[in-house]
C-alpha cells in the first residue's frame, strides 16, 4: 500500500484520539449497519424467493438506495455545521440547523417520490428483462412511501453525531432490524394475517419500518430529559435562509458524490443485466456483503469528520492531523480482518442468499466466490478513501470530492469495466476489477488533498 499519510510515532496523542474516535465511532457503525440491514435483510429473504426475484428485486432496491443517497449527499452537511455550532457551544444555532435540515429533507422527497415511480419506463428503455422490470416496479411501488421518513430520519442522525451523542439514534435502529425481519416476512408469505404481497411485501415493510423510526425519534427528541432542554425542534416553521443556503452549498458536492458512485454501481448492475440473469444476482451478493461490511469503514469516516471538525474549530489543525491517522488506522486494520472471510469462504457466504446445493443455483454461486475475491481489494480501497473524504468534509472541503468520484467512479471504474467486460470479454470480473481502480486512484487523490490542507493550516497556526 502506498505511503498515504505520512505517519507518526504512536505517541500518547494518537493512543488518546484513537480511543476517543473509537468511543465515537462504535456507536455510528452499529448506526451505519441498522440501516445498512433493512436492505441486507431484504436482499436476504428477496433470495427465498428464487433467483429471477432476487435479481428483479436487487436492481430495485440498487435504484431506490442510489436516489436515497442523492438526497442524504445533500443533508449530510448539516452534521459538519452543527458540530461547528455545538463546538462554539451554539445550542440556538444547532437548532435551527436541525429544522432546516428537515424542511429541506421533506422538500426534496416528493419530487424524488415522483421519479421513483416511474422508474419502470426507464428500466424498459435500458433493455431489462419484462419481468425484472415488473418484480423491481413491485417493490419501488412499496418502499417509496418510506422515503420522507428515511430522510428525516438522516437528518437527526446527523444532529444528534455532532452533538456526540450517536447512541440514541443507535438503540432506535437496533430495534428496527427485527420489526423488519418480522414484516417481511409476514408481508411475503402473508403470516400472521397480514396479505401476501411476495417482493412487494419487502418494500412496504421497509416502509413501515422507516415511518416507525421516524416518529420515535421526533418523541425521543421532544421528552428526553437532556435533548429537550435542548429544544432542537423549537420554532420548526421557520426558514433560516443563510444556514439553508450553507447546507446545499456545501451539501450539492456530496450529492454530486454520492450520486455519481451509486450511478455508477446501478449502470454496472444494468450491465450484469444484460450479459446474464446469475451474473446480476452474482453481482447484487458481492455488492450487498461489502457495502454491509464497510458499514463499519462509513463509522470511521463519520467519527473522522465530526472530530475533525471539532478539532479545527478548536484552532487545533495538529489534532485535527492526529484524528486523521488514527481514524485511518483503525479503520485499515478492520477492514482486512473482515475481508478474510471474503477471500476464504466465498461460497459459504453465498449460501446465505441462495441455496447452494440447489442446482438452479449453481452458477450464480460460482460466479459470486469469483467475485468476492476481487470485493475483497474493492473494500480496502473504498476503506481508505471514505476515511480521506471524511476529513475533508471536517474541513468544509467538499467540492473536490465530486470531480474526483467523477473520474473515478465513470472515468477509470466503469469506462474500463466496459472495456474489459464487454469489449475484452471479462464481463463481471473485468468490471469489478475497474471498479476496484477506481476507488484506488480516488483515495490516493482524497488523501493527498487532506495532507495539503492540513499542513497549510499548520503553519498558519506556527506563524500566528
Amino acid at each position: 500500500m502506498p505511503q498515504l499519510y505520512a505517519l507518526p510515532r504512536w505517541s500518547n496523542g494518537l493512543r488518546a484520539e484513537a480511543i476517543a474516535s473509537l468511543k465515537l465511532a462504535v456507536p455510528l457503525m452499529l448506526i451505519q449497519l441498522s440501516e445498512g440491514a433493512v436492505n441486507f435483510v431484504d436482499t436476504l429473504m428477496m433470495g427465498g424467493l428464487g433467483t429471477s426475484l432476487l435479481a428483479a428485486g436487487g436492481l430495485g432496491a440498487t435504484a431506490f438506495w442510489m436516489l436515497l443517497s442523492l438526497c442524504t449527499g445533500l443533508l449530510e452537511m448539516t452534521g459538519a455545521i452543527a458540530a461547528e455550532a455545538h463546538g462554539a457551544q451554539d445550542h440556538a444555532r444547532v437548532s435551527r440547523i436541525n429544522i432546516q435540515g428537515l424542511w429541506l429533507s421533506f422538500g426534496i422527497s416528493l419530487p424524488t417520490m415522483v421519479l421513483i415511480w416511474h422508474l419502470d419506463s426507464i428500466l424498459r428503455l435500458l433493455g431489462q428483462q419484462a419481468a425484472i422490470v415488473d418484480g423491481a416496479t413491485a417493490y419501488l411501488h412499496a418502499i417509496v412511501w418510506g422515503l420522507p421518513a428515511a430522510l428525516g430520519l438522516f437528518v437527526f442522525k446527523e444532529i444528534l453525531t455532532a452533538l456526540l451523542r450517536p447512541r440514541l439514534v443507535m438503540l432506535l435502529l437496533l430495534v428496527s432490524i427485527p420489526l423488519n425481519i418480522a414484516l417481511n416476512y409476514g408481508l411475503m408469505y402473508g403470516h400472521w394475517g397480514l396479505p401476501e404481497l411476495g417482493l412487494a411485501g419487502i418494500g412496504w415493510a421497509s416502509t413501515i419500518v422507516f415511518w416507525w423510526s421516524f416518529v420515535v425519534a421526533v418523541l425521543w427528541l421532544k421528552l428526553h430529559p437532556s435533548l429537550r432542554r435542548l429544544r432542537l425542534l423549537r420554532r420548526w416553521w421557520r426558514c433560516d435562509r443563510t444556514i439553508l443556503s450553507e447546507i446545499i452549498h456545501l451539501g450539492w458536492p456530496l450529492c454530486v458524490d454520492y450520486g455519481t458512485e451509486m450511478g455508477a454501481l446501478t449502470a454496472a448492475a444494468l450491465l450484469m443485466g444484460l450479459w446474464s440473469t446469475e451474473l446480476l444476482a452474482a453481482h447484487r451478493i458481492v455488492m450487498t456483503t461489502t457495502e454491509l461490511l464497510l458499514m463499519f469503514s462509513w463509522g470511521f469516516a463519520y467519527a473522522a469528520a465530526m472530530r475533525t471538525g471539532h478539532k479545527i474549530g478548536a484552532g487545533s489543525p495538529r489534532a485535527a492531523r492526529r484524528v486523521a491517522h488514527a481514524n485511518l488506522l483503525m479503520n485499515l486494520l478492520l477492514v482486512v480482518i473482515l475481508s478474510i472471510p471474503l477471500w476464504v469462504l466465498p461460497q459459504t457466504i453465498a449460501g446465505f442468499y441462495l441455496d447452494v446445493n440447489s442446482p438452479e443455483n449453481a452458477a450464480t454461486v460460482a460466479i459470486a466466490a469469483t467475485l468476492f475475491k476481487v470485493g475483497v481489494v474493492f473494500q480496502i480501497a473504498q476503506g481508505i478513501r471514505l476515511i480521506s473524504a471524511g476529513t475533508l468534509q471536517g474541513l468544509k472541503d467538499t467540492h473536490l470530492l465530486a470531480t474526483v468520484d467523477v473520474l473515478a467512479h465513470w472515468g477509470i471504474g466503469l469506462g474500463l469495466g466496459y472495456l474489459a467486460g464487454h469489449l475484452l470479454g471479462w464481463q463481471g470480473i473485468g468490471l469489478w476489477w475497474a471498479l476496484a481502480l477506481g476507488q484506488f486512484v480516488a483515495a490516493v487523490v482524497l488523501t493527498r488533498r487532506f495532507q495539503q490542507l492540513i499542513n497549510a493550516l499548520i503553519m498558519r497556526t506556527v506563524q500566528y
